[in-house]
């Protein structure tokens, strides 16, 4: 699928990513310009954790990747790639996720994407999320 940005792409022979946020495959348009963010977490403006709850967590991450896209004028229609870590990871934080990030983003097209699991983030004692991304516009 295509947007006015990049083409979507989820091949036959391959699990259809949707229901899990994700597409398999992004194609940036000759001519756009790329947007690198680091990492978001739940942080407030002096840096510090948020909360200690995971699904809080989420939510105040998604809070703060807004922000960060607003001030670069993208969107979530705009995002190719996301890599997420999860400290601790389960399939209920990865559950929580999704149903946050669904809520949060109405998009067609969904990013490439990984999630990884680590023991530890170096954000902040406590911290379960962090999520950093790539846009094309």
């Amino acid at each position: 699928m295509k947007n006015d940005n990049n083409t979507f792409i989820n091949p036959k022979g391959l699990f259809n990513p949707s229901n899990n946020g994700f597409s398999h495959i992004v194609k940036v348009e000759e001519g756009k310009s790329l947007y690198f963010f680091s990492g978001q977490w739940a942080s407030d403006e002096k840096g510090q954790l948020v909360a200690l709850d995971f699904e809080e967590q989420v939510r105040k991450t998604v809070s703060n990747i807004k922000t960060a896209m607003e001030a670069a004028a993208v969107t979530i229609d705009d995002v190719v790639k996301q890599t997420i870590y999860i400290a601790d990871f389960t399939q209920e934080k990865k559950n929580i996720l999704i149903e946050v990030a669904s809520k949060e983003w109405q998009t067609e097209n969904f990013p490439a994407s990984t999630i990884v699991p680590v023991p530890l983030l170096a954000t902040a004692k406590g911290c379960l999320i962090e999520i950093e991304f790539i846009a094309a516009k």
